[in-house]
């Protein structure tokens, strides 16, 4: 994996058990890590849209992430309020850009963040002053175009430099567990792993690894538990292989008492294995859906208190967890960030700003791992239909399955299916 001399890269030192064909750990600087890191402040639109993307491994497919971002990616714009709304579905932005932006090596290929404001110098001149907006040719207050880029970060003289120190030095684990690299710790590396010490089956070996080749390494690390063996050794197409059941579920407990705004909708339903053909749903389960490209990556392993089951981002935000934020990050405010990783302002999920409009047909059809010419070689004894409320756990668990499920309806809601009331089969 030597770079090109002309090719941007990063450098890291692998040591690898050669008789098992293994990677062990590596060790890297500030810069692999900080790139490792930005992994969690991608939204799951982008990390949708960067898997499938070919580099030196094939496109994978991320649970069901694919198919919904496919699904906002063929859908008419006429459906969306404004052609904005389903372009911040697509390249959503990255609440914590202007961390990752001048990383060495920066994945995200959404458009740099850019800064409007209205064209017309009255309305600059004003005591309120003029709307600052992220997009370009929408109306001000005043009726003239917002079309006039600003340059704020370069006014405010704001830069950021990554996440971690620049003084230390790390070791990756193969499930991307990371820890700083100490004396404490490389004392304790050898007995960890079963080994007396590493002399007697350790291969050094220095890497350098470009932005296309991170984008393999983000890849297996969304599907495999052995990333780093799997991207620098095998070098093979990662077969997806479907996790046992249980995994899908969400430790749910018991049932708020708390009254919470619920979504309805009706499932279909066969009988005989309770696969989830489909479901009938109105716009607020379809916003509810699609809203799920928006979310960051860490901000789901914080939902999921570290448990979404996605093949080695729990070890990475765990480890990001364990760091101590006041001798290894920027600053404790930054890990705070970084755990709890936010949307970026312009989505205020909780007041629906991201609504689809209605149609003249008031329901749309969700599909599962079925398509509909399908369904018709199913016998209409074996299906039936089905009733269930999506509050804040269905929802949780939906998200969860979404991530690690090419069947997430079935896998996602199957725990929450009541039997539908007669008068709404009659409906």
């Amino acid at each position: 994996m030597a770079a090109a001399a002309t090719e941007n890269s990063v450098t890291l030192r692998i040591l690898i058990d050669k008789e098992k064909n293994k990677v062990v750990y590596a060790e890297a600087g500030k810069d692999f890590v900080d790139i490792l890191l930005s992994f969690l402040t991608f939204p799951l639109g982008t990390i949708a849209r960067l898997v499938a993307n070919e580099s030196d491994m094939n496109k994978v497919n991320v649970g069901s992430l694919n198919k919904l971002y496919e699904s906002v990616a063929n859908l008419d714009v006429k459906h969306f309020w404004t052609e904005t709304c389903k372009e911040m579905l697509l390249k959503p932005r990255n609440s914590m850009e202007a961390y990752c932006q001048n990383l060495k090596l920066n994945l995200d290929d959404t458009e740099k963040l850019k800064f409007f404001i209205c064209d017309n110098w009255d309305c600059l001149r004003q005591v309120s002053g003029s709307k600052l907006s992220i997009f370009k040719d929408i109306k001000c207050k005043c009726g003239k175009l917002i079309n006039r880029e600003i340059f704020p970060n370069k006014i405010l003289g704001i830069k950021h430099e990554g996440f971690v120190q620049d003084i230390d030095s790390f070791i990756i684990f193969d499930n991307l567990k990371v820890m700083p690299d100490n004396i404490q710790n490389c004392v304790s590396l050898p007995m960890s792993f079963g080994y007396e010490d590493f002399n007697a089956i350790k291969v050094d070996t220095v890497v350098n690894v470009t932005t296309k080749e991170m984008v393999d390494l983000l890849k297996c690390s969304l599907l495999s538990e052995t990333p780093l063996t799997d991207f620098f050794l095998r070098k093979k197409q990662l077969l997806e292989i479907a996790q046992p059941r249980s995994s899908f579920l969400l430790d749910i407990g018991a049932k708020d008492n708390v009254r919470e705004e619920v979504i309805k909708l009706k499932l279909i339903v066969r009988k005989s294995n309770l696969k989830v053909l489909c479901a009938i749903a109105a716009e607020d389960f379809v916003d509810l859906l699609f809203t799920f490209m928006t979310l960051p990556l860490g901000s789901v392993e914080h939902m999921m208190k570290g448990n979404s089951c996605l093949g080695s981002i729990d070890n990475l935000y765990k480890s990001l967890v364990d760091l101590d934020g006041h001798k290894y990050l920027k600053s404790p405010s930054l890990k705070d960030e970084l755990v709890k990783t936010h949307l970026t302002q312009q989505f205020e999920l909780h007041k629906q700003k991201l609504q689809i409009d209605e149609v003249p047909i008031s329901f749309y059809s969700c599909y599962t791992e079925y398509d509909y010419p399908a369904m018709s070689n199913i016998s209409p004894s074996d299906i039936e239909q089905r009733a269930i409320s999506i509050g804040k756990k269905e929802c949780l668990s939906l998200l969860k399955a979404s991530l690690i499920s090419s069947s997430a309806l079935t896998d996602g809601l199957r725990q929450f299916i009541n039997p539908v009331k007669e008068e709404m089969m009659s409906s």
